[in-house]
């Protein structure tokens, strides 16, 4: 009988599967919805991961019974199944399940999705922003929220399901949106560039409260209060320390992370008040949405079209290559 480590290097990755592909290979869970077929019949909805992608999953309910269910969103699982086509979409129809340890594993990384980027030198790009921030108060408390939480700031997830939902997405995203958020500064010189720039390493700050590290789901206080409401507390308990709690531009820094999701249907307590709640807001979204996109148009169809995505709300279109692709 061939070895685990034989049988992995011959499984094909996510990306690469097509109807008719048997299958017997690791993956993350990342959802699981117990759901009824028309006759009233038990099957289980997953969603499964390995770095390239995600498929969505059918477990019958014969399969249920024999094999059983006791596995959560951010396990690692071994199936052995089908690939079919339903709706013009590939799924996975599962044989065999069962939950497994993440050392069984030959390479751990061609199932767990990691950020393609340098986290080291990600935060040191983080920390040399926020020392040119001005008043110094200001840039201490802001480089020293990154170094007390560096560790988590380079492994979590930005999110559990919708964008940089991956180890290292929660970096990877804060950079991007500082990013973005500078390079828009030139062009609106009324903006306050350090409350800004401060705003935007700091925006998702409570992430690393909310979110587990294998993003497969939410803590308690996560789910009971929130990534805003959390991060807004970290900031105001490390001014506290620092004794700069009374200063008004951290009043301002608290608008920022308490508005950057827009509105309160999305989440933001306050909408944006200031210039730079806005920029960051907006600048935010930008980056969620267009890492969303991009990896939607991962899996495009020959037409160039995705399926549906609900968080675009339509068909994303890849489009022509740009110069720089060519």
């Amino acid at each position: 009988m061939q070895s685990d480590q034989n049988l992995f290097e011959q499984a094909v990755s996510i990306k690469d599967l097509k109807p008719g592909d048997t299958v017997l290979h690791y993956f993350e869970v990342k959802s699981k919805e117990a759901r009824k077929t028309r006759s009233g019949q038990d099957y289980l909805d997953l969603l499964l991961a390995d770095a390239t992608g995600s498929i969505p999953t059918k477990i019958w309910s014969d399969t249920i019974r024999k094999w059983g269910s006791e596995y959560v969103p951010g396990d690692i699982v071994k199936v052995e199944g089908r690939v079919d086509s339903y709706r013009d979409r590939n799924q996975i129809v599962v044989d065999k399940i069962r939950k497994a340890d993440i050392s069984e594993v030959p390479d751990p990384s061609r199932v767990v999705k990691t950020t393609r980027h340098d986290t080291d030198a990600l935060m040191n790009e983080l920390r040399e922003y926020a020392r040119k921030l001005e008043p110094p108060g200001l840039a201490e408390l802001v480089e020293d929220m990154l170094v007390g939480n560096e560790d988590r700031l380079k492994t979590y997830p930005a999110a559990k399901m919708i964008h940089h939902a991956y180890q290292g997405g929660l970096i990877e995203h804060i950079v991007t949106v500082t990013r973005k958020v500078a390079a828009i500064l030139p062009l609106e010189p009324s903006v306050n560039r350090s409350i800004a720039i401060a705003g935007a390493i700091l925006h998702d700050i409570g992430k690393i409260h909310e979110l587990r590290p294998e993003a497969a789901g939410r803590t308690l206080e996560g789910r009971l209060i929130g990534h805003v409401i959390l991060g807004v507390e970290a900031v105001r308990r490390s001014a506290v320390e620092r004794g700069v709690d009374e200063e008004p531009w951290l009043y301002e820094l608290e608008h920022v992370l308490l508005s950057h999701h827009g509105e309160p249907q999305f989440g933001a307590p306050v909408r944006p008040l200031t210039r730079e709640a806005l920029v960051v807001h907006f600048i935010d979204n930008l980056d969620s949405k267009l890492k969303i996109m991009e990896e939607a148009l991962e899996s495009a169809d020959s037409d160039g079209f995705t399926q549906y995505n609900k968080w675009l709300e339509g068909r994303a279109y890849m489009g022509s290559p740009s110069q720089e692709q060519e």
